[in-house]
């Protein structure tokens, strides 16, 4: 089993002229906790972004447990991300918003 949880290697992303993230490296071992900090525009979003898969990153290899999944698309990642500024379907009630990520996995 692999000591390492999440890696993150020599990651960049470009938005036309700004380097969102430019060789960007992360490791995070199993069981670890970690906060990405830093000023707003740095990235961090950017990187979580590439990690589940709403982004593509423009080089680079994003590894969970010694597995390559920077090609998986974003919905069989078994990834979620709750945003800073969060959507909710106004037409859905509260159980239907909490739902609808496991309907749309079929769980």
């Amino acid at each position: 089993m692999s000591s390492k949880s999440l890696t993150l290697r020599n990651i960049s992303k470009r938005f036309g002229n700004v380097n969102a993230l430019d060789n960007f490296n992360l490791e995070v071992g199993v069981g670890e906790l970690v906060a990405l900090l830093g000023p707003s525009g740095c990235g961090k979003t950017t990187a979580l972004r590439v990690v589940a898969g709403l982004e593509h990153q423009d080089s680079g290899t994003v590894l969970v447990a010694d597995q390559n999944i920077s090609d998986v698309p974003a919905h069989k990642r078994n990834m979620g991300m709750v945003f800073q500024a969060y959507s909710l379907f106004p037409n859905l009630t509260v159980e239907e918003n909490v739902a609808f990520g496991l309907q749309m996995r079929k769980v």
